[in-house]
């Protein structure tokens, strides 16, 4: 439950940022008016060093209110410039990646929050308030000063999110910690390397109530519903894909009659979550997604800039050999030891389909860079790094995946020192064993 909420405020994260500073100039506003209007006696007790006039309070807040709505007005510029430049330059994806930071909607906030605080101030201080000394001026004049580290810190944000180098560092980053939050959760649970057969009375197929992508599945629950209807639940869809209404999610194997298919459908749609954009929060196919589509725009006719796929696939291959070391595809939940699962109370998921997963991110990448001798090379050295990392069982089939890409490439080139470099990794790939894991 937690974490649906947690995907349910992702998407809202920029309002609360930027409605909490907001909000926090406000409630200072409130304080501010209440002691300068002696609602709360307590402004005769400060320094008189922290308190002035009310002509020279409205004088400050004057200036300042309208100079902060000018620079919250030139920070709101600047963020459309750097979502502009995310956009055309690396990949729309991305974008949310600098929105999200809270630097960013915090500044912009500060600055409005200040704006608001100021016109508050001056609305409620009063002609016949004159003989007596506000605090206001001062606290604006602090608020003022957190606005000048803020707006300096801004502009240092924007200057690091705009290079390559820390945008790509940032990706992966963020695509390595939901990597290894999934690994962890599932890393103790038993593996298997195919579906097994399970032998019951009844099958029910249960479909989606609605369309979009699954970005949460409670898994938890399932299990719970796999031991109420005493069967053993097989997903087939898995987190981040889009499904469309009516398309079967799961498989019910079991021995008793359901008597109200739509409850168990109902039960069922409510263990996942759907939104309507993919999000990388619980999905690493996602978070990596993004590290691709940043390569791909790299090496696309109208950038051509080969080096930066190239060191982004240096960073995409760690990813993919954590997957790689993972003996087994489907992760088996429950507590059922019966390896016909013909009993119930287990749950079975598709957590590491990595042949899929591996063709499906190198794809795009091969049809760009198939015909550039570099390109080529790189994407052979970041095959031989997962394979250093590969299970037995995982390694096999990179060796196939190597025998596909060469025969992509190697037709592309008729140098002899070309090929003799492809053929090279192509064996370094082939050459590598694991005895040690075979035993």
């Amino acid at each position: 439950m937690v974490k649906a909420f947690g995907l349910f405020f992702e998407d809202k994260r920029i309002w609360l940022i930027l409605g909490g500073s907001v909000l926090f100039s406000f409630i200072l506003a409130i304080g501010v008016i209440l002691l300068d209007t002696r609602m709360i006696n307590v402004v005769d007790y400060f320094p008189t060093v922290f308190l002035t006039s009310v002509n020279l309070a409205k004088s400050i807040l004057s200036l300042l209110a309208g100079s902060l709505f000018s620079v919250a007005t030139f920070t709101f510029g600047t963020m459309l410039s750097v979502i502009s430049f995310y956009s055309s330059n690396f990949s729309p994806r991305t974008v949310e990646n600098f929105l999200l930071q809270k630097t960013s909607m915090q500044t912009l906030g500060i600055f409005l929050g200040g704006f608001i605080y100021c016109l508050s101030s001056l609305f409620f201080m009063r002609n016949s308030e004159d003989e007596y000394l506000v605090v206001s001026a001062s606290i604006a004049l602090l608020y003022a000063l957190a606005c000048v580290f803020y707006f300096t810190k801004f502009v240092y944000n924007v200057a690091t999110s705009v290079q390559l180098n820390h945008l790509v560092t940032k990706l992966y980053k963020e695509a390595e910690s939901v990597a290894d939050e999934t690994i962890e959760y599932f890393q103790e649970m038993p593996l298997l390397d195919h579906l097994p057969q399970i032998d019951t009375l009844h099958i029910f197929t249960v479909k989606a109530n609605e369309s979009g992508y699954v970005e949460y599945i409670n898994f938890n629950r399932l299990v719970e519903l796999s031991k109420e209807f005493k069967g053993t639940i097989v997903l087939h869809l898995r987190i981040g894909e889009f499904i469309s209404a009516n398309q079967p999610l799961v498989d019910l194997y079991t021995n008793r009659k359901v008597k109200d298919e739509s409850q168990l459908q109902a039960a069922i749609n409510r263990t996942l979550t759907y939104e309507e954009k993919p999000s990388s929060m619980y999905d690493p196919n996602f978070a990596r997604a993004k590290l691709i589509e940043v390569a791909l725009r790299a090496v696309s006719p109208g950038i051509n800039d080969p080096n930066t796929a190239i060191y982004i696939l240096n960073y995409k291959a760690l990813l993919d050999s954590k997957f790689a070391s993972i003996p087994g595809r489907f992760v088996v939940m429950g507590e059922d030891t019966d390896e016909t699962f013909s009993s119930g109370g287990n749950v079975i998921y598709d957590f590491n389909n990595f042949p899929k997963d591996l063709y499906e991110s190198y794809w795009q990448l091969i049809h760009y860079m198939k015909q550039d001798i570099s390109g080529v090379v790189a994407l052979f050295d970041s095959l031989l790094t997962v394979a250093y990392s590969a299970h037995p069982k995982k390694l096999n089939y990179i060796k196939d995946y190597s025998n596909y890409l060469f025969n992509l490439t190697s037709p592309n080139f008729t140098e002899r020192l070309d090929i003799q470099n492809i053929e090279e990794r192509q064996q370094r790939i082939l050459g590598i064993n694991h005895p040690e894991l075979e035993e």
